[in-house]
């Protein structure tokens, strides 16, 4: 079962979030917002991704668009067999090559300068869930009635908050607590955090 939605928010006026929801084995991709897909997850697995774009405008809204397409595209084509270290690899590589995708368009196009994107993107294969992180975007996992958070954000508060740098009480009056470390499109390489 998958599900995905998004909201905008109190703060911005207009939404910049883009999700994926693919079975990679049936070719099956979408889900309307807010309903639920039932789908049996097949060899080549099932992709759940969510990306929050940046950059003003409606660049962010590109960004997270261009992500969630090429790593759909990627996954699609990338996925050869049900071995578990090549599907891993895979999703790696799909998000590298978002990031490269989006770096290039800001580059070539002056609009979207500054244009970027968060990237969480989980991948289910057998019995094993992937989680590759790019940003502050959280994945969590609801297992016998417990929300655990599973990946860890990317931002200048969480570093300084594990470097022992900043307090739980200081760390909710941080000023500079949206900094992110990396996002999709900013530089032409990011470092993926893989957790399963």
């Amino acid at each position: 079962v998958a599900a995905a939605a998004s909201e905008v928010g109190h703060v911005r006026e207009h939404n910049e979030d883009n999700f994926l929801v693919a079975n990679l084995s049936t070719g099956l991709r979408g889900v309307e917002p807010g309903h639920v897909l039932e789908t049996q997850v097949g060899g080549k697995g099932l992709a759940l991704a969510v990306c929050d774009g940046m950059g003003g405008a409606a660049a962010g809204e590109v960004a997270s668009q261009m992500a969630v397409d090429t790593i759909h595209e990627h996954l699609q084509t990338g996925i050869t067999s049900q071995d578990r270290d090549d599907f891993a690899r895979c999703l790696v590589e799909s998000v590298e090559n978002a990031g490269r995708k989006i770096f290039e368009s800001a580059r070539t196009d002056r609009t979207r300068r500054g244009m970027g994107t968060t990237c969480t993107v989980a991948g289910l294969i057998d019995k094993v869930l992937f989680l590759g992180q790019v940003g502050d975007s959280r994945g969590h996992v609801l297992r016998n009635g417990e929300f655990r958070q599973v990946t860890k954000d990317q931002s200048l508060l969480n570093q300084l908050i594990e470097a022992g740098q900043l307090t739980a009480e200081e760390a909710e009056r941080f000023e500079h607590s949206n900094i992110i470390l990396q996002a999709l499109g900013t530089t032409e390489e990011v470092q993926v955090d893989l957790t399963f």
